[in-house]
């Protein structure tokens, strides 16, 4: 089986990187899922509804991955960063006197965000940081 490989590039506002980027994530993930779904709805930014899989292994999953990515990027400059999904199957493999398995990547999602700061939010920070580093 060949990998199928997607690519996206999202720019997006700091502030809005980690609710786009679990929006993004949710809706793939509720689209490959395996076995019995429980849709669950969920709305970010007030207005925009998007279905994700009501796993609590899922949802966590994507919650510490998401942190991870924000976390990692500046606040105080632009910055870029990506994130990848692949979906694997476990396949027998045989050998001549054993058997094992292997894990076939059949699609790969390629999420890259380009982060842009508003120069507002830059000022804020150098300013928090100087009083801050001042106590």
């Amino acid at each position: 089986m060949e990998r199928k490989t997607i690519t996206q590039t999202l720019e997006l506002e700091r502030s809005f990187v980690e609710p786009v980027v679990k929006a993004v994530l949710h809706t793939i993930i509720f689209h490959r899922y395996f076995g019995n779904v429980v849709p669950r709805d969920t709305t970010i930014l007030s207005s925009i509804t998007y279905a994700s899989v009501e796993n609590t292994e899922v949802i966590n999953t994507v919650d510490a991955k998401v942190r991870e990515l924000v976390q990692n990027l500046s606040p105080v400059v632009d910055s870029k960063s990506q994130i990848s999904l692949y979906f694997t199957e476990t396949k027998p493999r045989r050998a001549w006197f054993s058997r094992s398995e292997e894990e076939i990547c059949w699609e790969e999602w390629i999420i890259y965000i380009n982060c842009k700061i508003r120069k507002s939010d830059r000022g804020k920070y150098i300013y928090e940081k100087k009083i801050l580093g001042s106590y």
